[in-house]
């Protein structure tokens, strides 16, 4: 198997792993708060590690074995501007899921 099948299979596991991260950790979180139950916990940490994961296995999807070239200089140990771009798209993902999560849940009366 070539490297950019490999790239583009982890990007694949990248994106399931966060889509199957999502459930227990935003919408199942959502439908017991829809519920009515007495308490709901957040699990911050979790719901913000699957913006990332998605954002990651997507360029990785897209681009399969380009995406190191792309994102990093390796001669110079330095991102390039490209790869600014992905870790500011992860970090404003994975804020918006956690901070959305919490949002959500306090309309729902839940602190």
């Amino acid at each position: 198997m070539n490297d950019d099948v490999k790239a583009r299979l982890y990007g694949l596991g990248s994106v399931v792993a966060g889509i199957a991260m999502s459930w227990p950790t935003i919408f199942d979180r959502l439908r017991l708060a829809r519920q009515g139950a007495p308490e709901v916990s957040v699990w911050s940490m979790a719901s913000f590690l699957v913006g990332p994961l998605i954002v990651m296995g997507l360029v990785m999807m897209l681009l399969g074995a380009r995406t190191e070239p792309l994102m990093r200089d390796a001669e110079r140990k330095r991102m390039r501007p490209f790869g600014n771009i992905v870790a500011l798209a992860c970090v404003v993902a994975g804020f918006g899921g956690m901070l959305g999560t919490s949002y959500l849940l306090r309309s729902y009366g839940y602190q």
